[in-house]
Parts: C-alpha cells; sequence; structure tokens
C-alpha cells in the first residue's frame, strides 16, 4: 500500500482564526455601509414615484373604471386645502360625471360642471 501523505492545510489554525476575526468587523461595517445607502438611494426621486404609483394602483382596485391621473393632484391639493380626502372628491366625480366623461355636465337639475355643483 502506498503511504498516504496527510496534506497539510494551506493556512495554519491560528491564521484561520486571525482571518475570521478581521472578516467579522468588515463584513458588518460593508452591511452597515449598504443599508445607510440604500436608504439615501429609497430617497431620489426615481423612488418616490414608484411608491406614489404603487399607492395609486392600489388605490384604483377599489374602483370599477381607473381614475385619470391628471385629476389625481387637483384632488390631492383640494383635500391639503379643505381636508376633504381626495379619495371621496374621486368618488364623487366619477359617479357625478364618470370623471368628466360625459357629453354634458350640466345636469337636468340644473347642477352643472365636473363634480355637479349646483350655481
Amino acid at each position: 500500500m502506498a503511504n498516504k501523505k496527510k496534506k497539510k492545510p494551506v493556512l495554519s489554525p491560528s491564521v484561520q482564526l486571525g482571518l475570521i476575526a478581521l472578516l467579522i468587523p468588515i463584513a458588518i461595517t460593508v452591511y452597515v455601509l449598504a443599508f445607510f445607502a440604500w436608504r439615501e438611494l429609497q430617497t431620489l426621486p426615481i423612488f418616490e414615484k414608484l411608491a406614489q404609483q404603487k399607492a395609486i394602483e392600489e388605490i384604483q382596485q377599489n374602483f370599477d373604471m381607473n381614475i385619470p391621473e391628471q385629476y389625481i393632484p387637483i384632488y390631492v391639493a383640494a383635500e391639503e386645502k379643505y381636508g376633504v380626502p381626495w379619495t371621496l372628491l374621486a368618488a364623487h366625480h366619477r359617479i357625478e360625471t364618470r370623471f368628466s366623461s360625459m357629453k354634458s355636465l350640466v345636469s337636468p337639475a340644473g347642477a352643472e360642471g365636473h363634480l355637479q355643483v349646483r350655481p
């Protein structure tokens, strides 16, 4: 039988232990830096726009027809100014004029405009 030579480890156990002790703080530092870099990246306008788009899509699921996106900033501004939830304004607009898609914006009762308000 041939003599089997015992393979000598490339790194001695004390060197391996030293490398582990060195790599743990490096790994933690890299993780912390990546975490803060990701948090900073999320403040970029593209990420804010994606978050806003996701929120709009979630709200759109509650309507039988999509809210036209050009009206959403108007609803939100009205909510900020008057304290009426913008989704309530959108629902009212949808019921009264199907988001202003009807031919005439004047009702038989005399209400007129996008939200059918009496003059």
